[in-house]
């Protein structure tokens, strides 16, 4: 089928109206108002949780997390540890499989998740989890493998992601100077392949709010205290500055398009204030639900802990690793009912016999085991304001569906409208560690969409999942749509177009997301860089 209209996909990392009401309202980024007033937008619900690797993964699919597969920037967990992600582990097909099938080529850039890049028919550059030396320009992250060079040669280097410092970046402004010049770089590759390659669909992702707000989100938000603290101002004018660079980038990208076109708009999650961290394991430790063996046991104590914690503060994030491997080392699996997953996953993993190595937890007693943590958790008070921690706990099954749901953590505690992050700590000094008084910002399940184009009228305060983007951008290609969870969004489009142009809904044999693609496993060094820009982002 031929399509009849290009796509853009503009995907902006974190993006939230939190944030860029204020930035408009300051007269800042008016090519991106502007787009956003023009068309269809409003809400897009994330992921559970609300985390960069099921989210990408879910919007380029359109299925949920429990049919491809990931859950996080690691499969696994501390018991059965399955490495970092990489595309070809990703178990669903993606809408360049299905686009492709259909004659339709497409053009991928810098989407996260997706390294090693897919053999696609266009093109396609890989974006976060491509290894990168340190810093140094990556290797064979283009298909094809040639474009990597006439990138290079366009904007001097090319680097997917910036060097992140958790513990400092708050401080000044320095994180948006490396942000700016990373940007500088995309966008010459980008002016080079909108020259230079003709594709219907076109699929990018700028990842720098999503960063930004890591470190500067209560100085943005003018709902936050620190909104009004005497550096907040300079830092945001700063995010201001920033903005508008990404603004131009975005016009670069709506010139590629003409009036008979459509843009699709989406952010993988939304953002908040980080106010504290409920560390997971030490909670389920003092709930009797997590045992330490030998000394460990015995050394557990609040005195004590607090040592660690202060200890662990200093240490270089680079032991860090060491530290925390050790911690889960010092757990005793057959008295331990259930443990934290890895960061990034939110959740609590059951220690399920069968599932887990060790595990301890007959499947008779799964169900009961749930009810227990989700019972001692909602106990759980925070001792500044006495009021409960958990605003509900979601059952595995409650948010996700299919093959690969066995291996998802149990339960999804939401604490606190996501204001408080979950963290897999042991030897921390309490079950939660306050960060109030930092600006840092923690991801939100309130994305942002919008969809401009010919025939879809201007409305705001709308709703959709990012499951809906996919089958959605493959309709406004004239293309038929693969069984998904997600749905074209044709209220939001021209009943003249949809009522001469049904939807067409079937199954296809596609291929999965990486299939094909040359890439050779991480090395032991790339694999620690890419953790060492994790930890450093507060990821793991």
């Amino acid at each position: 089928m031929t399509a009849r209209s290009k796509v853009l996909l503009l995907g902006l990392d974190g993006a939230t109206f939190r944030i860029l009401e204020p930035a408009f309202e300051a007269g800042h980024m008016p090519a991106f108002k502007s787009l956003l007033e023009r068309g269809a937008s409003g809400i897009l619900t994330s992921t559970h949780p609300p985390y960069t690797p099921p989210g990408w993964t879910s919007i380029f699919t359109g299925v949920n997390p429990g049919r491809h597969g990931i859950f996080g920037f690691t499969l696994g967990n501390s018991q059965r540890r399955g490495g970092l992600v990489r595309l070809d582990k990703v178990k669903a097909p993606a809408l360049w499989n299905a686009a492709n099938a259909q004659g339709c080529p497409v053009g991928l850039f810098n989407i996260p998740m997706t390294y090693p890049a897919p053999p696609v028919d266009g093109f396609a550059i890989s974006g976060m989890l491509t290894p990168e030396g340190g810093g140094a320009t990556p290797e064979s992250f283009t298909h094809p493998e040639g474009l990597a060079a006439e990138l290079i040669q366009r904007a001097g280097s090319y680097e997917i992601d910036i060097d992140v410092n958790y513990d400092e970046d708050w401080k000044s402004t320095a994180i948006e100077e490396r942000l700016s010049a990373n940007l500088a770089r995309k966008r010459s590759a980008l002016q080079l392949l909108l020259e230079r390659h003709q594709v219907p669909l076109l699929f990018v992702v700028l990842e720098a709010p999503d960063r930004l707000m890591h470190a500067h989100y209560k100085y943005i938000d003018p709902a936050c205290e620190h909104f009004h603290q005497p550096q907040a101002r300079r830092i945001r004018e700063r995010v201001w500055s920033f903005f508008d660079e990404m603004d131009a980038v975005i016009s670069d990208l709506l010139e590629w398009t003409s009036d008979e076109d459509y843009v699709v708009t989406m952010s993988d999650h939304g953002f908040g204030p980080k106010d504290k961290v409920v560390n997971l394991n030490l909670a389920l430790k003092e709930w009797g639900l997590l045992s330490l063996s030998g000394a460990a046991g015995l050394s557990s104590s609040q005195g004590l802990r607090k040592v660690a914690g202060r200890a662990k503060k200093s240490l270089p994030r680079s032991l860090r690793k060491r530290v925390k491997g050790a911690a889960h080392s010092s757990i005793d699996w057959s008295r331990t009912k259930a443990f934290a997953a890895p960061n990034p996953q939110q959740g609590i993993y059951v220690n399920l016999e069968g599932r887990e190595p060790h595990g301890s937890v007959p499947q008779s007693a799964y169900d009961e085991v749930r009810r227990e943590i989700t019972a001692r958790f909602s106990e759980l008070r925070d001792p500044v304001d006495g009021k409960p921690v958990l605003d509900r706990m979601h059952l595995r099954e409650e948010v996700m569906s299919g093959a690969e749901t066995p291996d998802a953590p149990d339960l999804f505690p939401v604490c606190r409208d996501y204001t408080y992050e979950l963290s897999d700590g042991l030897y921390s000094a309490a079950v939660l560690t306050d960060y109030r008084e930092l600006p840092r910002g923690f991801h939100h399940m309130d994305g942002i969409f919008s969809i401009t184009g010919p025939g879809v009228a201007a409305a705001s305060g709308l709703g959709a999942s990012l499951y809906d983007i996919a089958p959605t951008a493959l309709y406004l290609l004239g293309l038929e749509v693969p069984e998904v969870d997600g749905r074209v969004l044709t209220e939001f489009l021209s009943p003249e177009l949809v009522r001469s142009r049904p939807v067409v809904t079937r199954a296809m044999e596609l291929p999965n997301a990486g299939e094909g693609a040359s890439a050779t496993p991480y090395s032991a060094e790339e694999e620690a860089q890419i953790e060492e820009s994790l930890r450093n982002l507060g990821y793991l």
